[in-house]
């Protein structure tokens, strides 16, 4: 079931459709909206000025660059848990036989 999900960044408000729950979409959101204020502390005080386009892009490399660590990780992990499996699974063959 779809869901109407707003979104304020910058005093504007952006309201988009999801697939997901509600509370699911709203973490979502809220994790988006922790990731604009990150890079916008990143400029705080300082004598740079970044418009909020930059701003937006530097959000999305940073939680691109977040998931694509994640994935990573994943991977790894299960590469992992595949190779014990696989020494397990060999383990109980030869002890059945």
């Amino acid at each position: 079931m779809e869901q109407t999900v707003t979104l304020q960044i910058f005093g504007r408000k952006f309201t988009f459709q999801t697939g997901t729950a509600e509370p699911d979409a709203k973490k979502v959101t809220a994790l988006f909206e922790d990731a604009v204020e990150k890079v916008q502390a990143q400029f705080d005080g300082k004598p740079v000025k970044v418009d909020r386009e930059t701003m937006l892009v530097l959000t999305g490399l940073n939680i691109a660059s977040e998931h694509f660590k994640r994935e990573e990780r994943y991977h790894q992990f299960f590469n992992r848990i595949t190779e014990r499996s696989t020494v397990v699974l060999s383990a109980l063959e030869k002890a059945t036989s």
